[in-house]
């Protein structure tokens, strides 16, 4: 660095700018992690919102579950791993939430792929049923009397 007169500037003025810049990184890293803590809750808060919604007829509260998701998995490290472990466990529960989270969500394609998914469940079910009926509701054997 260089005084006024164009002489080098004393060690002292050097210290003083490296401490600035340090307090000045430690303060945006200090505001990045408490605007991240609060993304995070604002985020839980519309999850949270939005899941009773979800259930209700129209499904009104699935672009709150959907923001409040973006807005965890962008901040936080633990809920992006949770969510990658459920995307490697279960990809046919997941893919339908990862459409929704890209940069441009195709919503209508999703919508139909689930209104086709719904139908195709309650039509075929005598399958969904089919492990119950095998377990609880088998016909008694005939009992065969020997005398």
């Amino acid at each position: 660095m260089l005084s006024e007169k164009g002489a080098p500037a004393p060690k002292s003025a050097m210290a003083s700018g490296r401490k600035w810049r340090h307090f000045k990184r430690q303060a945006r890293h200090l505001f990045k992690k408490v605007a991240g803590g609060v993304l995070i809750a604002i985020g839980m808060v519309f999850f949270i919102v939005g899941i009773p919604f979800a259930l209700a007829p129209f499904h009104l509260g699935l672009p709150f579950v959907v923001i409040g998701l973006i807005m965890v998995l962008r901040n936080a490290m633990w809920a992006r791993r949770q969510f990658v472990h459920l995307k490697r466990r279960h990809p046919n529960l997941v893919m339908p939430v990862r459409k929704l989270l890209r940069r441009k969500p195709q919503v209508a394609s999703v919508f139909w792929q689930q209104t086709l998914k719904l139908e195709r469940f309650f039509l075929r079910s005598r399958h969904v049923l089919g492990g119950l009926r095998r377990r609880y509701l088998r016909r008694p054997k005939p009992v065969s009397v020997s005398l």
